[in-house]
């Protein structure tokens, strides 16, 4: 990127928050207005841009869209705070970047070019996968126990992946109506904006008095889990 402030490039901003309640509280989209605004102070910005909606698809992203047409017209560059906020997503990523012809920058990968961009995207894609693979096998380790460790024929709703999604919603259902993780969530997103791994944070936490759900204390996994279930939904 060239932070010298003295081209006459046009750029864009887009911030993406999970939920329309992040986007009202600004929890996490302060984080990215203060990336973009250390970087790109001075630059031509032309217009900002914010969707409150999941990370999965561009579809669902009115605002997004209307950015991608703005630096269309203007030759201008798109411009995010984390690659993240654009797609989790490689092969959408890929396509943004080609249908904006390289024209896109991201905070947290200097000089983005088509290998970078690939690279990064791979990574994400993998930890969501990987989160995915985690929480279904909990969920198996819960069916488990309470059929007293004997397996019985899964049903219709958990073969076709309905059984999982109810699950996953009422895990996060409990995550979200736990009033320490929502607070622990706000500190947690601040931490790992700065950069800390999951067990500095979880000291961190363990050090200004919070308490996991059971009472214990934090361990690295359980910040892991409340970031992906109450800051950044995957």
């Amino acid at each position: 990127m060239d932070f010298s402030g003295s081209d006459k490039k046009k750029y864009v901003f887009y911030f993406r928050v999970s939920t329309k309640r992040q986007g009202e509280s600004g929890l996490g989209l302060d984080a990215q207005r203060t990336y973009l605004n250390h970087f790109y102070s001075g630059k031509n910005v032309l217009a900002e841009f914010t969707d409150a909606v999941s990370g999965k698809s561009i579809d669902n992203r009115p605002q997004l869209l209307k950015a991608l047409e703005l630096c269309k017209k203007e030759k201008s560059i798109l411009v995010v705070a984390k690659i993240d906020r654009l797609s989790r997503n490689t092969e959408q990523a890929l396509s943004i970047y080609r249908d904006l012809e390289g024209r896109l920058e991201s905070c947290d990968i200097p000089n983005l070019d088509k290998f970078t961009l690939t690279l990064f995207m791979a990574i994400a894609d993998r930890e969501r996968e990987l989160i995915s693979i985690r929480t279904k096998n909990a969920l198996d380790e819960v069916i488990r126990r309470r059929n007293g460790k004997n397996w019985r024929e899964a049903s219709a709703a958990y073969k076709t992946g309905e059984a999982s999604k109810s699950g996953i919603l009422a895990i996060k259902a409990k995550a979200l109506a736990n009033a320490n993780n929502k607070r622990a969530g706000a500190l947690i997103s601040e931490y790992r904006d700065k950069g800390f791994s999951w067990q500095i944070i979880s000291d961190k936490l363990n050090d200004a008095g919070f308490k996991a759900s059971k009472g214990g204390k934090f361990q690295a996994v359980q910040v892991q889990r409340i970031y992906y279930r109450i800051v950044e939904p995957v």
